[in-house]
């Protein structure tokens, strides 16, 4: 994973203790295994910390207190936004719980900075008629259009996120079960997640296409080469724009297949596993959205209305007693 340099730290002023300090939880994050992702989060942020610590002549930990990360993520707010700040007092309590733990510290300033109110946007989910006019794109007799199909559906299918495509091997497709090994993209965790019919055949239609490239990955370029999160994206991007459809990315196809498989009567902890997150709390987000089809649900199901011929209309004036 390679040590951070004191260039990307910030400026003179960062080098030493906390430039140190820095060092030692990136080899920490090494050790564990952390997710290329979630290492790239932390550099960023973090970067941006000592930068700020540079620009206020603070070069040692013990100056960095409570107060000071309250400016920083101020700053961040307002350099940025909301969410900015908020991502980097995750970072930050990640950080210095780090440096708690190792005694290179005396106290944790953290625990005193409040958390960052930032507004949560939900992401649209396709509807019905957009995910129909992606998929009339693909041109089962096409290499591109096969694995078009076969990626759009793998992803609605089972809600995985791009760098999880992207790790999908030959070996972790079952037909015959109609079930994917996924390894999980945050923690190096596996899940087994079972698909529908319509992406067996895809997978069927895709895998006969790829032929027998000496590639192990599922999903690959015209050469063989595995595709990476980018080549994802782009493809999305691309056939959105055909298809006449905003907004096309991965996290919005994850997003989608959520907001389907609780409309399809799916609880949310089976949406949970089959997300892959830890705990509830992003699943409750995916649950808000349905919360938009309660009136038309409650419409077409209403529990009262069951009842409607025991309720009998009155006849002329009568009266209230």
């Amino acid at each position: 994973m390679g040590r951070m340099s004191l260039r990307v730290l910030g400026g003179p002023a960062a080098q030493g203790e906390l430039a140190q300090a820095v060092e030692s939880f990136f080899a920490r994050c090494a050790a564990r295994g952390l997710a290329e992702g979630t290492v790239t989060f932390y550099r960023q942020r973090l970067s941006r910390f000592t930068d700020f610590l540079s620009q206020a002549g603070i070069t040692s930990l013990g100056g960095a207190t409570a107060a000071v990360v309250r400016d920083f993520l101020a700053a961040e707010r307002e350099r940025v936004s909301a969410a900015a700040a908020a991502k980097a007092r995750t970072t930050l309590c990640a950080f210095f719980s780090y440096l708690e733990r190792e005694g290179l510290v005396s106290e944790n300033p953290m625990p005193k900075v409040e958390r960052v109110k930032a507004p949560q946007k939900l992401v649209r989910p396709l509807t019905e008629e957009e995910v129909e006019r992606l998929l009339a794109l693909c041109n089962n007799r096409t290499f591109l259009g096969c694995r078009l199909r076969a990626l759009l559906l793998v992803m609605l299918d089972c809600g995985l996120r791009a760098s999880e495509v992207c790790g999908l091997d030959l070996e972790d497709v079952d037909l015959s079960a109609a079930t994917l090994r996924v390894r999980h993209a945050k923690g190096g965790k596996e899940r087994e997640l079972p698909f529908g019919q319509a992406t067996r055949e895809a997978l069927v239609s895709y895998l006969a296409r790829r032929g027998e490239l000496a590639a192990q990955a599922l999903f690959v370029t015209h050469y063989g080469d595995r595709l990476d999160r980018g080549d994802v994206r782009r493809i999305l991007v691309t056939a959105g724009k055909r298809a006449g459809v905003t907004g096309v990315h991965p996290h919005r196809l994850r997003h989608s297949a959520a907001t389907f498989f609780l409309r399809g009567g799916g609880n949310i902890f089976a949406l949970q596993r089959m997300l892959g997150h830890s705990s509830l709390a992003m699943v409750r987000r995916y649950a808000e959205v349905t919360q938009s089809d309660l009136v038309e649900q409650h419409r077409a199901c209403s529990p009262g209305d069951r009842f409607m011929s025991a309720v009998k209309a009155t006849q002329g004036r009568k009266r209230l007693r």
